[in-house]
């Protein structure tokens, strides 16, 4: 599939999920899983990168700015780290995990705020 054919599915998808669902999972879906992940793709994509001023002018027709707002205020915000859950590690394998989902919540929080930028500018 083209990238124009995976956004327009998606956006399909979303309505279908809003309809039946709610916009809450609809948001998740679209926003949270699809939109996420289609600008990570574009980083390294030109064909994804291309389609990206498309896809977010049809968002943008599905969902209103302010729940686009609401929603990426908290997307992708996970639990903090809970060292408790290793109890039977080493401090060292603690302290790996630790950095690796430091990394993990500070490039989530990066792409967000990308997300912030294309889908909340007027």
């Amino acid at each position: 599939m083209s990238p124009s054919e995976i956004w327009i599915d998606q956006c399909e998808a979303a309505r279908e999920i809003e309809d039946g669902f709610g916009t809450q999972l609809a948001l998740t879906y679209l926003i949270g899983e699809k939109f996420l992940n289609f600008l990570e793709a574009a980083d390294g994509d030109s064909e994804f990168r291309a389609e990206l001023p498309a896809f977010v002018a049809k968002i943008k027709t599905i969902f209103k700015r302010w729940q686009l707002a609401e929603f990426l205020e908290m997307a992708r915000q996970t639990e903090p780290f809970d060292p408790s859950v290793y109890e039977d590690e080493e401090s060292e394998v603690i302290e790996m995990e630790r950095k690796s989902e430091l990394r993990r919540s500070a490039a989530d929080l990066l792409l967000v705020e990308r997300a912030k930028e294309w889908l909340l500018e007027d």
